[in-house]
């Protein structure tokens, strides 16, 4: 594990470097400075890290936070200045899947039960539930003669 991150304390030493040559308020003294990048790189091993994407991403973290902190940073500073990670789109492919013979026979069956399912009685509306033959003064005029007790139908 201490191999495979070798590449984030080199990283943390440069910064340290940057950001001391700038004489910031809060820096640790000169003979600190190894316990502090110790701290640092403990607290970043939390993250997951990978190298080929994340080096450039910690340089430029040091560098914007050079650029606009007054006072020695935290580790938490550096997360939130890693610029977001690169999306890499992928291209379309040009060829489209051409279907095999027993592909073709199954999409042919398929279309033949939709076309026996559209005409089916279960898909018809009005064989389930009628026409709506009824006006609305017809309907409150039902439901009053119900509310009287008159059964009219």
């Amino acid at each position: 594990m201490e191999n495979q991150h070798e590449w984030l304390k080199k990283e943390i030493a440069k910064g340290f470097m940057l950001l001391s040559a700038l004489n910031l308020k809060g820096r640790p003294a000169a003979k600190d400075l190894t316990a502090v990048a110790q701290v640092w790189y403990g607290l970043l091993l939390k993250q997951k890290w990978q190298p080929d994407r994340d080096v450039s991403r910690v340089k430029m973290a040091f560098e914007n936070i050079a650029v606009s902190q007054n006072e020695w940073p935290n580790p938490s500073d550096l997360i939130r200045y890693l610029p977001p990670l690169e999306i890499k789109m992928v291209p379309r492919l040009d060829e489209k899947h051409t279907p095999t013979t027993y592909g073709k026979q199954q999409a042919k069956a398929l279309k033949q039960k939709l076309a026996v399912l559209k005409t089916a009685p279960c898909m018809n509306r009005e064989w389930i539930h009628g026409q709506r033959h009824r006006t609305v003064d017809e309907c409150r005029k039902i439901y009053a003669d119900r509310q009287k007790g008159i059964k009219n139908e």
